[in-house]
């Protein structure tokens, strides 16, 4: 996977995450307007804790992306073979479920 792979990849993620963030904060307004009973408080709170955790995600999917990124340019070989076998794993995956539908 090249540098640019990854970092695509974490921006994507970033975004995706941006979005939710987004859409919960928006839903965590409106339920405030309306948080009258016991539920919608526990709803805003839950709303809350979903946004914060959103973000955590995000801080860590970037500190993961930039560690996978590292260590495919430090070990060039294992990372082929790694993918090596997993293409003949998927293909093993479909030619044995070929053979069961024949």
């Amino acid at each position: 996977m090249s540098k640019s792979s990854v970092k695509r990849l974490s921006e994507d993620a970033g975004d995706v995450i941006d979005d939710v963030v987004h859409n919960l904060k928006e839903l965590t307004t409106h339920l405030k307007d309306d948080a009258g009973d016991k539920l919608s408080q526990t709803a805003v709170s839950l709303a809350h804790a979903a946004v914060e955790l959103a973000e955590e995600a995000k801080v860590r999917s970037k500190d993961l992306a930039q560690k996978a990124g590292q260590q495919v340019r430090e070990h060039p070989a294992a990372t082929a073979a790694i993918a090596a076998a997993a293409v003949a794993l998927i293909g093993l995956a479909v030619a044995s479920r070929r053979k069961g539908e024949a």
